[in-house]
């Protein structure tokens, strides 16, 4: 025991008897953080009569043990050396508080802004090492600040100071990227770039731009988007407006010329779900504004068609990443629908793609993982798709083809309402070549998709299925560069695609 009951107790030795109290209540004196009724059930046990010391200590342990599941591992419980009176005995907490929280070597986020999003361990209060996980992993969602937290005795008696150490980049982002990642009828080469700022205001606000184009014509993609994302003060939401202005003459059907130019406006909301360090996930939910013009031309025929749209979905969605030991997972899974009557008519929906009258609903959702098997071998999996109850309009279908679902065609060869799509990938361990490169890795790979149209037209094919196996190599070079190759030869016959006859696709991209 840290201290002696009772002067006729303070003799006890190993070979004396025990000597015997009753004890019908524990004063618990310096309890802040704790109700009432539960410091009374965690003492309880301990009551009664011919008690010992060991129960005391016992009582003592039971008061401790209660704060430090909690997350208060800086409070002390003790015994003071006392002669128990009336049956009572009484038990001292000493409730550690925060002296001085500092923070150190932050150069572009304001130090008080990191406070605020640390309540758990705010000047002055219990520290509570529960909440501490959590604030942490929430300071450290940005890419560009990591936040250690350190605790050492603080300058007054009965007190911790903490300092948050952190290390931090200029939140300025860009890159620029050329791909051939391109659809039927279109020149190869797109390029890609975007710029971020992500702590304007010094309040944590980013803005972003960005844009693609076609360099080889421009009117085959000529795309331009920005947002704005500004999180809540005290909260874990985040509000995201954002646009994206299409300006494209896009020839995607074979025997139709579809001419598209429109804009998308829509606000977001995203809110970060309590997590840990191995488990991160959001909630999204927002709508969207969005207006396309196109024109659509039946080839030879002379005569073209206006189907214009304009409409205003919603979405619901659920992001996730599991890091794991060996493995790291990510999931998405969404609801995305549209009420009839907002926007064009049902009319207007028709004439875009037939059956479809302004009213939808569908689910879209993947999940991927990343496992490392022996000796730095990797094995990659990535399963995707799309169920909706309805015909849907084109810019809402699941289109496979291309780099991010089946590779060896050109960018959603086919498009469908429902689909499915699924890649397996065998990586090497990662080369360096004596240093010239960060890592390059070789892998071998098999894609395959599953489409089809919900009330399609007699003329029309109903289903698709694309696969395509294949070899590529991704590098990473003085952790500015980065690029892909992938060489896929397609399965079966689908689009402008033949079968058996390899595709190469590349990316190369700089960052900064």
């Amino acid at each position: 025991m840290a201290a002696l009951l009772v002067q006729g107790l303070c003799g006890e030795t190993a070979s004396t008897p025990p000597q015997y109290i009753d004890i019908y209540e524990y004063r618990v004196e310096g309890v802040h953080k704790l109700t009432p009724l539960e410091v009374e059930r965690a003492v309880y046990p301990w009551l009664g009569e011919a008690r010992t010391p060991d129960d005391v200590e016992g009582a003592r342990l039971a008061v401790e043990k209660l704060y430090h599941e909690k997350g208060y591992q800086t409070v002390a419980v003790q015994i003071p050396q006392q002669e128990v009176q009336n049956r009572t005995v009484v038990i001292r907490v000493t409730e550690g508080r925060v002296g001085r929280l500092r923070i150190r070597g932050s150069r572009y986020f304001d130090h008080n802004q990191i406070k605020e999003k640390a309540p758990s361990i705010a000047e002055g209060e219990v520290p509570d090492f529960n909440g501490v996980t959590r604030d942490i992993i929430a300071l450290n969602q940005l890419p560009d600040r990591k936040v250690t937290p350190s605790l050492k005795p603080g300058v007054e008696p009965g007190t911790v100071d903490i300092d948050l150490t952190v290390e931090d980049t200029f939140p300025l982002h860009g890159s620029l990227e050329l791909n051939n990642r391109h659809s039927a009828n279109t020149k190869p080469l797109r390029l890609n770039g975007s710029v971020s700022y992500g702590n304007l205001w010094m309040k944590e606000h980013t803005l972003g731009l960005s844009f693609q184009i076609a360099p080889e014509r421009l009117d085959d993609a000529k795309v331009f988007s920005a947002y704005y994302l500004a999180p809540l003060p005290n909260t874990p939401v985040k509000l995201m407006v954002q646009g994206v202005k299409q300006d494209s003459d896009v020839s995607t059907l074979g025997t139709f010329d579809v001419t598209g130019r429109g804009e998308i406006v829509g606000l977001q909301a995203i809110v970060s779900l309590p997590g840990t360090e191995t488990w991160i996930h959001s909630l999204s939910g927002g709508f969207d504004y969005k207006h396309f013009d196109e024109v659509l031309v039946v080839a030879g025929a002379g005569s073209a068609q206006q189907t214009p749209i304009t409409y205003y979905p919603w979405a619901l969605s659920w992001t996730a990443t599991h890091i794991g030991k060996k493995a790291i997972t990510q999931i998405n899974a969404g609801i995305n629908f549209h009420i009839r009557g907002l926007g064009s008519s049902w009319e207007e929906f028709d004439n875009k793609r037939y059956g479809a009258d302004g009213s939808y609903i569908y689910f879209r959702g993947d999940i991927s993982q990343t496992r490392e098997i022996f000796s730095n071998w990797q094995l990659f999996g990535k399963a995707q798709g799309q169920l909706a109850g309805q015909p849907l309009i084109s810019p809402e279908q699941f289109g496979a083809g291309g780099l991010g679902t089946v590779r060896g065609y050109l960018e959603s060869e086919a498009m469908g309402d429902n689909g499915f799509a699924a890649t397996l990938e065998l990586r090497t361990p990662p080369l360096t070549f004596g240093g010239l490169l960060d890592e390059l890795r070789l892998y071998a790979f098999t894609d395959w998709a599953g489409l089809a149209l919900r009330g399609a037209l007699a003329e029309q094919d109903a289903r698709f299925l694309l696969g395509s196996v294949g070899a590529g190599l991704n590098f990473q070079f003085k952790k500015y560069f980065n690029g892909t190759l992938d060489f896929g030869v397609p399965l079966r016959s689908e689009g402008s695609t033949e079968r058996n006859e390899p595709r190469l696709t590349f990316r190369v991209r700089a960052d900064f």
